[in-house]
């Protein structure tokens, strides 16, 4: 019975994430009777927000006539499409971009030449990444409508970023807060080897990659991890890829550091 009703929690969570998710992308890729802002905010309230888009939201589409799409489609050039694109994209996320850019390419000269300052500027550089390209394919689903031309692509696109920002955002906000994440911290701080060749452990960053599975049952909880942490010493920094394991009736215990 619990089996049935977590497959159902599960299914009922991930339906109203995808229709929240092309609620969003069908608001801001369409001419619309209503505020834009407003509806994105409300098809963005767990599982009422969906409901609410399915039984009144999406009713306030408007599409553009079928002749005009005619006349779009034979201007269409896919070289002047995406120059356009690029050309009237908004300031801000042009500014955003290159930011992310920069980030990414800080987080690894960082690294590259030992200097121990904001190692996580590639994990947020890659996150502000992916937001720019989506807003990117966004405007493409905008300019896509306007001409008629096939978007089923650029839908899945968007979709797939924003499943990826949502799952990256979770583990950013869930792993630091796990029992996994703690139990590796202390561990960490008393491994001598490791205070050895990074000096005293001020401070740990856990970096939203890996991987984090539990299960429990009436005799207990097993569960492992995979944890990707910048540990900051005294003397340097350094990443590494943490595995932890706990069995039934024990504490989380590290099985492996690389």
């Amino acid at each position: 019975m619990h089996i049935l009703l977590a497959l159902l929690l599960i299914l009922i969570t991930f339906s109203s994430i995808t229709i929240t998710s092309l609620a969003i992308i069908q608001i801001l890729s369409n001419d619309f009777k209503d505020s834009k802002g407003k509806w994105v905010l409300i098809s963005m309230i767990a599982f009422i927000g969906p409901i609410l888009w399915l039984t009144k939201g999406r009713k306030l589409i408007t599409k553009k006539s079928i002749e005009d799409n005619t006349e779009s489609k034979k201007n269409y050039s896919i070289k002047s499409h995406y120059f356009n694109l690029i050309k009237d994209s908004n300031p801000f996320f042009k500014l955003l971009f290159f930011i992310s850019i920069f980030l990414i390419c800080f987080g690894y000269i960082v690294r590259l030449l030992n200097i121990y300052f904001f190692w996580e500027s590639t994990a947020v550089g890659f996150g502000l990444l992916l937001i720019t390209i989506a807003q990117f394919f966004i405007n493409d689903i905008n300019a896509r409508t306007e001409k008629g031309l096939n978007k089923v692509l650029s839908y899945i696109l968007v979709g797939l970023i924003c499943f990826t920002i949502l799952i990256k955002g979770l583990m950013a906000i869930i792993l630091p807060n796990t029992r996994a994440y703690r139990t590796a911290k202390t561990i960490l701080k008393n491994d001598s080897a490791l205070t050895n060749e990074v000096g005293k452990i001020h401070s740990f960053s856990v970096l939203p990659q890996g991987s984090m599975a539990t299960h429990s049952d009436r005799y207990g909880s097993t569960g492992k991890a995979n944890l990707t942490l910048i540990i900051k010493g005294e003397k340097k920094y350094i990443e590494k890829n943490v595995i932890l394991k706990k069995e039934l009736e024990e504490e989380w215990s590290i099985i492996s550091i690389n």
